[in-house]
């Protein structure tokens, strides 16, 4: 594999990281928010 290959590689790998990432991240603070508003609703 060329440089040129393995640096287009190594920056779809590092993209796919940070998507997973970022999706991990969303996921939870929807949850927590999800629980949180569910909690606030049940204290009225």
């Amino acid at each position: 594999m060329s440089d040129a290959g393995m640096l287009i590689f190594l920056t779809a790998v590092v993209f796919l990281v940070i998507i997973v990432a970022v999706i991990a991240v969303v996921a939870s603070v929807t949850t927590s928010v999800a629980a949180i508003v569910e909690e606030e609703e049940g204290e009225e």
